[in-house]
């Protein structure tokens, strides 16, 4: 007997393969048989019809690391379809911690109501497990984690010690589980790192099995030069490459996307193993901080927020924050998406030049003072991004979709400011518009970018795929119903259309609300 039966179908199994319709039945949490299955014996049966069903859908560039620990029902990602996450990405991993870095992160968990517990990636992992959770949740190590602890906030170049000690912490981590390791190389420190120590990871990563993902150096005005690293590290190190969020930022920038493209497809034929992945958005989010320049950080926060309020620093800044802000747009372009202190609660979905008129001060002002006044705790929302680049990428065999968002819910801590949509919105974003409405992609490919292309990237052999020995993670969604609705002036907003979603054979969403389970494990890279 089956636990559970989906019935009279529309199967989208995660191949690319054309749907066909059929039955889904589950047994001990895995996929038994998928097919016309007629009058089977089962604990329950739903009938779908009308419905889709497809692989869970894996965020492969998620930043839920501690929101996870905040609150373990995930609800803007399973209301999406989520049923696995990718955390640690952009160089920034909750663990391994060491020296400067626990500080930090200690920091970050009591800013969010809870006490740091671990040190290893396996004990983090091990604190995901003891507190529940609605998704599966994967890690990578982060580059500028494991820097922060061996080398610290300096603007220098590792030695040779130190580059060991950090292999020896990535390789402690890949033990632990991670599958793979990130980079962020727009903040510090891996701002301050230079390309033969990322070759040097990059070959112990390899040799564990894993995968690098990189938030290149620069995605405006230096991009191609960013590009031809990023290649360059997996050239000379063997290892397979993963481009986080791959976009052209900055009007400057719009139509390159085809160029970038013809230099993965050019280092594929090298033989060089590469993968991307992309929001379906035309802004970016980040702290706003990333527009001051990489030797204010130096030092660490304390040395940040001094030279913040130090006049001569100020003045040494304010060239290089309007450079960097004028490389990606303009100030009407960079909107305040959050911010810590209830002073400036007013100020979250403003533009910097609306704020700067408000307040009768230059632009560039307004940046400085804002995170002075925050602590360096501001986050924005930047409209960088054309919409023909974003289909042309899209359209890629080797892009797959990514949010870069969080776990959030429009309550309890995780609910403050205005924060991108895609937290809420990606993957029925991409089912909705860019499959439904405009046809950039057929429902089919579309799926397999959310599912088997992610699934293949982190070496996955049980998910991914509708086919029986699958672990049964399944989203259930109405193809001509579905849609985001969050948007940048309301984006606390829960997308339609998705049914049903089971993680490992449990129902967490059913009728488009969520059980309450927790049904999610953590997973771990297999041992290469």
């Amino acid at each position: 007997m089956f636990d559970i039966v989906l019935k009279n179908v529309r199967i989208v199994d995660g191949t690319g393969n054309p749907w066909f319709r059929g039955d889904v039945a589950i047994r001990d949490g895995r996929i038994a048989a998928v097919g016309r299955l007629g009058d089977v014996k089962a604990r329950r049966s739903v009938d779908l019809a009308g419905l889709a069903a497809a692989p869970g859908f894996i965020d492969i560039h998620s930043h839920s690391d501690l929101q996870i620990l905040v609150n373990p029902r995930a609800e803007s990602k399973i209301r999406q379809g989520v049923t696995t996450e990718v955390v640690g990405n952009c160089g920034n991993s909750v663990a391994p911690l060491a020296g400067a870095a626990v500080e930090e992160f200690a920091g970050r968990a009591a800013g969010l109501g809870f006490e740091l517990s671990w040190r290893t990636l396996g004990e983090y992992l091990d604190a995901v497990t003891a507190r529940g959770t609605a998704v599966n949740i994967a890690s990578l190590v982060g580059h500028g984690t494991v820097r922060k602890s061996v080398v610290g906030y300096g603007d220098r170049d590792a030695s040779e010690p130190e580059i060991e000690a950090m292999r020896e912490m990535v390789a402690a981590a890949m033990r632990d589980g991670a599958f793979g390791m990130s980079s962020g190389l727009i903040y510090p420190p891996g701002c301050y790192t230079k390309t033969v120590e990322l070759i040097a990871l990059g070959e112990t990563v390899r040799a564990g099995g894993g995968f690098y993902a990189s938030h290149i150096r620069n995605e405006g005005s230096q991009l191609l030069a960013a590009a031809r690293e990023h290649i360059e590290i997996g050239e000379r190190s063997g290892v397979a490459l993963q481009w986080s969020h791959i976009k052209a930022a900055g009007q400057a920038m719009w139509g390159k996307a085809e160029e970038l493209l013809r230099m993965i497809d050019a280092a594929r034929r090298r033989g060089v193993e590469i993968t991307a992945d992309i929001y379906p958005y035309e802004a970016t989010s980040t702290g706003l901080s990333m527009y001051l320049p990489k030797w204010a950080h130096v030092g660490g926060r304390t040395e940040l927020l001094r030279r913040l309020r130090d006049p001569a620093d100020r003045r040494r800044m304010r060239e290089e924050v309007t450079a960097r802000a004028r490389d990606r747009g303009a100030w009407a372009k960079i909107v305040i998406a959050s911010v810590e202190s209830d002073k400036n609660q007013d100020l979250t979905g403003l533009t910097v030049s609306e704020i700067a008129a408000r307040q009768q001060k230059e632009p560039v002002d307004v940046i400085i003072d804002l995170l002075a006044e925050e602590a360096g705790a501001v986050n924005m929302v930047s409209f960088a991004m054309c919409e023909d680049d974003i289909c042309r990428l899209l359209r890629h065999p080797a892009v797959m979709i990514g949010s870069d968002g969080a776990a959030l819910a429009p309550y309890g801590r995780l609910d403050n400011g205005k924060p991108h949509p895609r937290n809420y919105g990606t993957f029925p974003r991409v089912l909705g518009k860019y499959v439904r409405e405009e046809n950039v992609l057929t429902l089919e490919d579309a799926v397999r970018k959310m599912t088997a292309l992610p699934a293949g990237r982190l070496g996955l052999r049980d998910r991914g795929l509708l086919v029986p020995g699958m672990w049964a993670d399944i989203t259930v969604f109405d193809p001509a119903g579905i849609r985001d609705l969050a948007t940048y002036a309301d984006p606390k907003q829960y997308p339609a259309g998705i049914a049903y979603v089971l993680v490992n054979g449990r129902v967490a969403i059913e009728g488009g609300e969520p059980t309450g389970v927790l049904a999610g494990q953590a997973l771990r890279r297999a041992k290469a």
